[in-house]
């Protein structure tokens, strides 16, 4: 009995050092911008300009009215409203860095959390991302979208 209670006094401070490092951890990772997205372009980085092409990075018929075409290579999201107005934004989500996947209803998607931004702004709207994807600058001319 007395072994017992020798154990559980030695366990009890170790488990709450433990609790208390790890909320004092999640604190600091949350705030920190070491875990922000890494990416492979400029543009995902914020610098806000398209990767050097020689030619258009889409037609605008390649992007759906009220949609948009994440185009993985170049690390860039088109998003297109019902008209011919392009958006464009870094491909790479603000949460882990993962390449989002798709535009559906108004909402760019990211597959591996859940992260959703708003295709006309970037802005999160619903998951773990807390940043918005950054723009990048397109325009678009003769029925195609350039980076500029």
């Amino acid at each position: 009995m007395a072994q017992e209670a020798a154990t559980r006094r030695a366990v009890l401070p170790g488990l709450a050092v433990t609790v208390v490092a790890a909320a004092a951890g999640y604190g600091v990772a949350a705030n920190s911008s070491a875990a922000d997205a890494k990416s492979v372009t400029a543009a995902a980085n914020g610098g806000a300009t398209a990767p050097d092409t020689q030619g258009p990075l889409a037609q605008l018929a390649d992007i759906p009215q009220n949609g948009g075409l994440v185009l993985r290579a170049e690390g860039i999201v088109l998003t297109r409203d019902g008209g011919d107005n392009v958006q464009g934004f870094s491909a790479v989500c603000t949460h882990q860095g993962c390449t989002v996947s798709s535009v559906t209803q108004g909402q760019i998607i990211c597959p591996c959390h859940g992260s959703r931004f708003d295709a006309s702004t970037g802005q999160p709207v619903a998951g773990p991302a807390k940043k918005q994807l950054p723009p990048v600058n397109v325009a678009v001319r003769d029925n195609a979208v350039f980076g500029v």
